[in-house]
């Protein structure tokens, strides 16, 4: 195994480093949650909000396999090199890293079915991500397939949960008791730092959208100028509100809970409503007349 290292660290140098680190970053949540953001902001909130919930499902899941599992990094190992130490937080079975990306790239391929450059883009990411953990020496060959297997399976239930519990005709009680008191429950075997921003985040983003789409029904498609706006302050004000809060929460991560439920809320709601506000919402449609969605799908409104 040490040998397996070996080999693919000896091509090492600056400029290999600085592409595998930046690969690592781009598989990182914190992209993928500006990605969700931008995508439910500006191209199909409905879709984006069944990627939001099932990738940080996914996530979540992922911590918790990991405190589970509980083995060791290769970090320290002898003739292993490691850098980017930053992004090796908790255990390494498996790679949330590569499980995030078997999560989220299979899942949106079927926003752009057919279209060869974005199946292209994705595997070129989900191996891209998984090689660089390893080139990085942040995790072992058996953590990355681990990741792989286990989003994939993720995925594949997801989409089996989906032809059947979002189609169910359910109160908007419901819903928010469902969007809240399930994640609380995941909390009480997963009480960690990155438990409570998962967490948090779920809870706002789901009750957001269920308000959203019960009570605004904020359209997302406008054209490249609104969408930049729209982009642009969502993130500084979604960005800013985390960083107000930082140094409580570096010394105390249950605030992490509160704050990610209304950084979560403002994504799903706060900012579509400040969207329409500003005039930067596509057209609303005419009342009574149905509207085929990207999905597929026909809604009535």
């Amino acid at each position: 195994m040490l040998a397996f290292y070996q080999a693919i660290q000896s091509i090492h140098n600056s400029c290999v480093d600085v592409f595998f680190i930046l690969l690592s970053f781009l598989g990182s949540e914190p992209t993928y949650i500006l990605l969700i953001s931008v995508f439910f902001w500006n191209v199909d909130k409905r879709f984006g909000f069944r990627l939001a919930v099932l990738f940080l499902t996914s996530m979540a899941f992922n911590g918790l396999l990991k405190n589970i599992f509980h083995t060791h990094r290769p970090i320290g190992q002898p003739s292993v090199r490691s850098i980017y130490l930053s992004s090796a937080t908790g255990n390494s079975f498996p790679s949330g890293h590569s499980q995030g990306a078997a999560t989220f790239y299979p899942y949106a391929w079927q926003r752009w079915q057919g279209q060869k450059v974005w199946l292209g883009l994705g595997i070129f990411m989900i191996l891209g991500i998984g090689f660089s953990r390893l080139y990085l020496g942040l995790h072992w060959p058996a953590d990355i397939l681990g990741g792989y297997l286990i989003g994939a399976l993720i995925v594949f239930g997801f989409e089996r949960l989906d032809m059947v519990l979002f189609k169910l005709s359910i109160s908007l009680f419901s819903k928010l008791l469902l969007s809240t008191g399930l994640p609380l429950l995941f909390l009480l075997v997963y009480h960690t730092r990155e438990g409570c921003q998962m967490v948090g985040f779920v809870i706002g983003f789901t009750n957001g959208y269920f308000l959203e789409d019960t009570f605004l029904d904020y359209q997302e498609r406008t054209r490249f100028t609104p969408s930049l706006l729209k982009t642009f302050v969502g993130l500084t004000l979604f960005g800013l509100w985390v960083w107000l809060w930082h140094s409580l929460t570096e010394r105390n991560f249950w605030i992490y809970l509160p704050v990610l439920i209304l950084g979560g809320l403002w994504t799903s709601f706060g900012a579509p409503y400040l969207f329409r506000r500003c005039g930067w919402e596509g057209p609303l449609k005419e009342k009574g007349i149905a509207t085929i969605r990207t999905t597929g799908r026909t809604d009535q409104t």
